[in-house]
């Protein structure tokens, strides 16, 4: 089943003019419009990425859940202070191996080239934690109420939104999990068949869920949606969540993890997340590595950017430390060896394209939120009446490399999510993230590279052709090539994977940036449904 192409477009509505309240790039239409109506309503950045996250609701419905975990990343435009907002999964204080019959099982979803086997049932639930997020952010640092951003969303869910391409391409391929039980099929089913491109998507049980939740979102939070996920999800129906697991959940403020790339800052999650050490691994490479003086796409290009993608993919069980001397030295000696080795090395599997989507919103101030949310695939089972189907997120094979079991107990998964600010020393803001499972760190740092090292703007940086390196396995998408990327194949990977359009797989990389003169700009990745809004 091929995912539906993609043509490169502008996908700006136009420049910013010196009245503009904001940008917001998102992966959807409704998703951008929620943002953007709270703009243009007066509320700042951080109530504009809350309103876009509940509106995925309707405009990304396969792709996320309000039952999933999040990262946040957001910029005080007042003080410059920025802070990660980590609302994140836990894994359960139970494991699999206490459960005398867990409900958990293997699907395999297809994926055109591949099949890759995902594990669902209530067993593969962790501790939720967007809804706590999302308003504890929206406590913290924004201007308008609960009930003021979910309006949005509520009004949609109850008129419809007429799914596009990506939309109908993530429903086909999600279809096994999200039609697996009756609850599922009472939400994705439309005229008795699994929703598809150009079906009207509404969903008026979960505004109903969201209104019910606005005037005390902890008291609906705990009495309902908490309870109803101890009687699906506990020992009793084969699945590992405890109430000792809610008691536990703490939505975490931490400090970023920084380092320089060029003339910015990058600042992006710390451990225990994933993919923002990696991240900052591979720009420390590529820092002196000289790429503008590298055609993009060549084989001298492509391969220092696979080397520090097979660095990065190296040093990650060592997280930050993996930046402090002298084990930096290490890494750097280990990157000078790969680029100067006959053939590129070999790893691990990569994973197939992740659920999961990202927002990124700069309002007029120059308070910036970039947030990263998922539901994995979903566990194939709906939260009661609510409409809000549960994560499988202990069922992903890319959060455990050492097993199902090995995940710490009562503790954060380590997530790959890592939206990202750039602050330019001129004073410019640049706030991105993507989904993608493991695609999300190489997503993110070629999108980077593209702005510093090429100069190219947003809307452009965000469509340029991407490769991701893994495995042995060099995927790489040639529709600039034009030899079709035979070229390549002297950098001797194990396996070279051709994409000739752009493709879900690389991510959606959403950006939006203010100029040091308030001039507002982005662009929404076309893998993804990417839309910009300058209101």
């Amino acid at each position: 089943m091929p995912p539906p192409k993609s043509e490169p477009r502008d996908p700006r509505t136009g420049p910013s003019s010196p009245g503009s309240r904001g940008a917001i790039a998102a992966g959807s239409t409704p998703t951008a419009d929620a943002g953007a109506a709270v703009l243009a309503a007066g509320g700042n950045a951080v109530d504009a990425a809350v309103a876009a996250c509940f509106a995925t609701a309707v405009g990304e419905p396969t792709l996320t859940s309000l039952a999933g975990g999040g990262m946040m990343i957001v910029r005080d435009g007042a003080t410059g202070e920025v802070t990660i907002c980590d609302f994140f999964s836990n894994a359960p204080l139970l494991a699999l191996a206490d459960l005398d019959e867990p409900d958990f099982f293997p699907i395999d979803l297809d994926f055109g080239p591949t099949t890759q086997t995902f594990h669902i049932g209530a067993a593969s639930a962790a501790v939720p934690g967007v809804i706590p997020g999302l308003c504890q952010a929206l406590e913290r640092w924004g201007t308008r109420s609960v009930a003021d951003v979910v309006a949005p969303a509520c009004r949609m869910l109850r008129e419809g939104f007429t799914l596009g391409p990506y939309q109908g391409f993530a429903a086909k391929l999600l279809e096994p999990i999200l039609t697996f039980t009756e609850s599922g099929r009472r939400v994705f089913h439309i005229d008795g068949r699994m929703m598809r491109e150009g079906d009207r998507f509404a969903l008026p049980q979960l505004a109903d869920t969201l209104e019910a939740l606005a005037p005390d979102w902890r008291g609906y939070y705990d009495d309902v949606l908490v309870a109803a996920m101890l009687d699906q999800f506990g020992p009793a129906r084969g699945g590992l969540l405890t109430r000792e697991d809610f008691d536990a959940y703490e939505v975490v403020f931490r400090e970023p993890l920084e380092v320089r790339y060029h003339h910015s800052r990058v600042l992006t999650p710390p451990p225990p997340a994933a993919g923002g050490p990696m991240i900052a691994m591979m720009l420390e490479l590529l820092h002196h590595r000289h790429l503008a003086e590298h055609e993009p796409g060549g084989v001298d290009h492509t391969r220092r950017l696979a080397c520090a993608m097979a660095v990065a993919d190296e040093s990650r069980r060592e997280g930050a430390e993996a930046l402090s001397e002298p084990r930096f030295s290490h890494w750097h000696d280990r990157f000078d060896a790969l680029l100067q080795a006959e053939h590129l090395p070999k790893a691990r599997t990569p994973g197939g394209p992740g659920s999961t989507t990202h927002i990124s919103v700069i309002d007029h101030t120059g308070t910036s939120a970039a947030v990263t949310f998922s539901y994995g695939e979903g566990n194939a089972h709906v939260i009661g009446d609510t409409g809000i189907v549960m994560n499988n997120l202990m069922g992903e094979e890319d959060l455990f490399p050492d097993g199902f079991d090995a995940a710490p107990r009562g503790r954060r998964l380590p997530t790959m999510m890592s939206p990202t600010l750039l602050l330019d020393d001129e004073g410019g803001v640049t706030a991105l993230g993507t989904g993608g499972a493991n695609r999300i760190r190489t997503a993110i740092v070629q999108v980077i590279t593209r702005l510093h090292d090429h100069g190219e703007a947003p809307e452009v940086a965000v469509a340029s052709p991407r490769l991701h390196f893994e495995a042995g396995v060099l995927n790489v998408e040639t529709f600039e090539h034009a030899d079709g990327g035979d070229a390549l194949t002297a950098l001797g990977a194990d396996k070279l994977v051709r994409f000739p359009d752009r493709n879900m797989f690389f991510g959606g990389v959403h950006i939006a940036r203010r100029d040091p003169d308030g001039a507002l700009s982005g662009g929404g990745d076309p893998r993804r449904g990417g839309v910009l809004r300058i209101v």
